[in-house]
């Protein structure tokens, strides 16, 4: 399953010799040299997208970019970062970030399943010297027991290996030794990927449902107006629901619920940073539906003939289809 946060986190702390190497170079070669670790182990591939921060030297905010493409490797990836950064002035910098979202694929039995956002690398170089590299999953194809809280040896078996391979390279790149994060709501990061997990009730460790689907839903609902009027969010009967696409790509699911008047939009998460863009077009145009009074039913048949735009995607024809519960819709939002 793919998450909105980190599953785990893995960090670095360098330092390189000023001399000859301004922070945004280093930053620059450094992140794309990680990368080019996930890429050798089969845990990147395809475009990948950075955000850019340049701070002064008295921590003032010089450049702020987000989402910037980036479609090559090598030196022409060098070229293509540094070219965004051409419009500050880079000799007097205090320190750049550069974040880089990878999409990589899990395996789960036979078949490699791609993921828009399986990993984030952050790299941040200082004026100094100094710096950090940063590795964050948001998969728990690399753990003991999934988010739903039940084993899985097989994937666990084919995936965690590829993980503690990749932090083994990082480590030798960056000549530091590397720091797990602190234990996350959903996993124990360690020096080589995860800790086990215990082998108890699978509602107990459903951190899916206990933490992934509340933050998600509180990230969507924070981008409406204050006052939005809204369906309700939660039902305990069968829902209706139609599958959202962008691009070729599922980015979400409109669902709905007349008994309890109840509607809402479920990312597919797997999609990243698009299926929770989408969410925020789909969410106000159920709210003016609600405002309106229209019951959840009808709102669904009036959006699945939207016609959408470039953010929102639009609803894929014939899609509609019924789910026991949301609790298994939300189930279905984040499997890859």
């Amino acid at each position: 399953m793919i998450t909105t946060m980190p599953v785990g986190s893995w960090s670095w702390e360098t330092k390189t010799p000023t001399q000859g190497a301004d922070a945004a170079v280093r930053c620059v070669r450094q992140a794309l040299d990680v990368l080019e670790v996930l890429r050798s182990l089969g845990l990147a591939q395809g475009d990948v997208h950075a955000d850019i921060t340049v701070g002064s030297r008295d921590n003032a905010v010089l450049l702020s970019l987000k989402r910037v493409h980036v479609s090559s490797v090598g030196a022409g990836a060098d070229r293509e970062v540094l070219r965004h950064l051409r419009s500050v002035d880079l000799e007097h910098t205090g320190m750049v970030r550069i974040e880089l979202t990878t999409p990589g694929t899990c395996l789960r039995g036979s078949e490699a399943r791609l993921v828009q956002k399986l990993f984030e690398i952050s790299v941040e170089a200082w004026s100094s010297g100094a710096g950090t590299v940063m590795l964050s999953t948001f998969s728990d194809a690399w753990m003991s027991h999934n988010l739903r809280g039940h084993k899985q040896p097989e994937a666990q078996e084919a995936n965690a290996p590829r993980l503690g391979g990749a932090l083994a390279a990082i480590t030798r790149l960056t000549e530091a030794e590397v720091v797990p994060s602190d234990p996350t709501s959903y996993g124990v990061p360690t020096e080589v990927g995860f800790a086990e997990l215990p082998d108890e009730d699978p509602d107990l460790l459903d951190s899916w449902h206990m933490f992934e689907v509340p933050r998600r839903t509180e990230l969507l609902q924070a981008k409406l107006p204050p006052r939005a009027c809204l369906y309700e969010t939660q039902t305990d009967l069968p829902v209706d629901f139609v599958e959202v696409a962008n691009n070729g790509l599922t980015v979400g699911y409109l669902w709905g619920a007349d008994g309890d008047d109840a509607a809402g939009y479920e990312p597919y998460t797997p999609t990243g940073e698009a299926s929770l863009d989408a969410g925020e077009e789909w969410l106000a145009r159920l709210s003016q539906a609600k405002e309106r009074g229209l019951p959840p039913s009808e709102a669904l048949r009036e959006l699945s003939s939207w016609s959408g735009n470039a953010r929102s995607g639009a609803v894929l024809p014939g899609s509609l289809r019924t789910a026991s519960s949301l609790e298994d819709l939300q189930d279905l939002s984040g499997r890859e």
